[in-house]
């Protein structure tokens, strides 16, 4: 699996708050090598695509656009690795991320979500 880096994730916002709009400014470089660093221990790719979802919302280290790079991150993570997940379950990511945010869904939540809906492309 392909490392992360923190400027993959900086560029990847930045593409998404272009596209979208919105404030792009960093409000925790912290955060943001914190979820790299932890995402780069973590082999199995539901498991990195389960913590940088979790990650990113959280912590946030974005003004805005937390939750729409935390999607599109985990998504491209679990890509990497041949997983895709169907059109019509890829709204359940932004339930995901708005349960993190009200406190709603924890890590292990993700996970199962995760391994019910990501499919391993043959």
């Amino acid at each position: 699996m392909q490392d992360l880096s923190v400027d993959q994730v900086i560029a990847l916002h930045a593409a998404i708050i272009a596209r979208d709009g919105g404030d792009g400014r960093i409000i925790s470089e912290a955060n943001l090598h914190e979820l790299v660093f932890r995402a780069n221990l973590t082999p199995d790719p539901v498991d990195r695509a389960a913590l940088v979802l979790w990650s990113l919302v959280a912590y946030p280290a974005f003004r805005e656009g937390n939750c729409r790079t935390a999607e599109k991150l985990a998504i491209g993570i679990l890509a990497q690795e041949g997983y895709r997940i169907p059109g019509g379950d890829r709204a359940g990511l932004g339930d995901l991320a708005r349960g993190i945010d009200t406190f709603v869904v924890e890590p292990e939540d993700i996970t199962a979500w995760l391994t019910t809906h990501a499919k391993k492309e043959e």
